[in-house]
């Protein structure tokens, strides 16, 4: 891979698995592994209806999502803003998801058997916090 590590659009797009970080309610983080698709400007992900990521979005309505490209040279955004949970997104869009992140064949069978019990959480950046790390640059 060999890209402009300034590109944050560039970075948004590929497929990396980020961090989505929540509160709970004893004020305590929340950060967990994460699938995302980068559209119209904002970040769109799937979770369990009971998840405690979900509990959490919807009760503080903001979310914070950190993706990095762990390979020199190292690149990180921080995401922080509204978050919203909605209904679960439709068999077209989880299938491109799963094949974005585990290839055609894997992809295509990832989702089968999931069911109702999925959401979609949204989140609408506020503030975008870049890091771009010395280490293993030219």
């Amino acid at each position: 891979m060999n890209l402009d590590p300034f590109d944050k659009e560039q970075l948004f797009s590929d497929p990396n698995v980020a961090i989505l970080a929540t509160v709970d309610n004893k004020n305590r983080a929340h950060g967990m592994p994460i699938w995302y698709m980068y559209q119209y400007g904002k970040f769109v992900m799937t979770a369990g209806k009971r998840s405690q990521k979900t509990r959490n979005i919807e009760r503080m309505g903001k979310a914070t999502l950190v993706i990095d490209r762990r390979e020199p040279p190292y690149h990180a955004v921080m995401i922080r803003g509204r978050a919203e949970i909605g209904p679960a997104p439709g068999a077209t869009w989880l299938l491109r998801l799963a094949i974005r992140y585990l290839g055609e064949e894997r992809g295509k069978t990832y989702f089968q058997g999931l069911g109702d019990d999925i959401v979609t959480i949204t989140l609408y950046p506020d503030d975008v916090i870049e890091y771009l790390g010395v280490s293993g640059r030219a």
